[in-house]
């Protein structure tokens, strides 16, 4: 198990991955496809948390990832009249701006185990539906081995 929890580490901290499309990183950044991993946003060491106060909007909110149970709000632009459909308009409830809406601050993934369902909105119930969100977000490629690996260094944090 803990060589599992290893290689759970190394591919979190190393695994390289394309983070393309995400609000307050991408677009702030002026970087299309930003190399990165796990880690580029969660990078306090054996944490998980981010050191920097950066709500980013991952796609969660979106209104294709909705479930029943949750609300679906339609903004418009007074400006530009432009349309944004989404689960929870985020930190633009706080900021009042456009560009805020369905960004979040990630939470810690210290004691992560203890503290199901996930994401802000709890629509994902276990670690393998949190890791199918991740691996089709940013085109992953897990493998099982990979996902089993990953699974027993989220629990062990």
């Amino acid at each position: 198990m803990r060589m599992a929890v290893a290689r759970g580490q190394s591919l979190f901290n190393t695994r390289q991955i394309h983070i393309r499309g995400v609000k307050g990183l991408n677009d702030d950044l002026h970087i299309d496809d930003l190399l990165g991993a796990c880690s580029t946003c969660h990078d306090t060491p054996n944490a998980g948390n981010h050191s920097v106060s950066l709500p980013i909007d991952i796609g969660v909110a979106d209104e294709s990832r909705r479930t029943p149970d949750l609300p679906l709000y339609t903004l418009r632009n007074r400006t530009t009249g432009e349309l944004i459909r989404t689960t929870d308009p985020g930190r633009a409830l706080i900021s009042r701006r456009w560009k805020d809406i369905s960004k979040f601050k990630g939470p810690i993934l210290r004691a992560l185990a203890g503290r199901a369902p996930y994401f802000h909105n709890g629509s994902a119930q276990d670690f393998s539906t949190v890791l199918d969100f991740y691996d089709t977000r940013f085109d992953m490629h897990l493998t099982a081995d990979e996902r089993s690996d990953l699974i027993a260094f989220l629990r062990a944090l």
